[in-house]
């Protein structure tokens, strides 16, 4: 009998010593179940504005996740993929422009941010993905620097304008679309 008792003893010392680490663990997993849905909303870009909220609620919810685990705040990483095997990586300056287009603005603003993260930690992933970003930026910038002129604009004409008389549509059609060529089957001879 006194044996029995003793397993109990030991049985609820054990489960009272286990167990709340355990509970705690599971309580805190909401924090970082969070945490990781606004760094997935973050790394979807957004304007500086949607960008800076989700900062200040991720800053909130690490707070909110030391709390839980009864450490000090500080910088969540989430290991993701396999591990990176470049032996050096040079740092990449943040792009630039004078041009004051609100839509490069923007572009330069993502390439930047992407910039920062792939500067911060880069993985194959981050570096694609800035250097998606930065391209298009610097291609926006091309744009405006040298804009088409009209006059190498192609004048480009309606089926109807181009298309043979008994609604044939071959090669000689679809150039006079894209203006290439002149519609002279439809002229009348005399």
């Amino acid at each position: 009998m006194e044996q029995k008792l003793n397993r109990v003893i030991i049985a609820i010392l054990f489960i009272g010593v286990v167990m709340p680490p355990l509970a705690t663990a599971n309580d805190c997993t909401y924090w970082q179940q969070q945490i990781n849905q606004v760094s997935r909303w973050s790394n979807n870009g957004g304007n500086a504005d949607q960008q800076r909220r989700l900062q200040r609620q991720q800053s909130y919810l690490q707070s909110q996740l030391a709390k839980c685990q009864g450490t000090t705040p500080g910088p969540i990483s989430v290991a993701r993929g396999q591990p990176s095997n470049t032996t050096s990586y040079t740092p990449i300056n943040y792009l630039s422009s004078d041009n004051k287009d609100a839509e490069l603005q923007q572009l330069i603003a993502t390439c930047n941010r992407w910039i920062g993260i792939s500067n911060s930690s880069p993985t194959f992933e981050n570096q694609s993905t800035r250097d998606s970003a930065c391209r298009t930026a610097t291609n926006k910038e091309a744009l405006l620097k040298n804009p088409k002129q009209t006059s190498e604009i192609k004048i480009k004409r309606s089926t109807k304008d181009c298309i043979k008389p008994n609604n044939i549509i071959d090669k000689d059609v679809k150039e006079c679309m894209q203006g290439l060529k002149e519609p002279d089957w439809n002229k009348v001879k005399n």
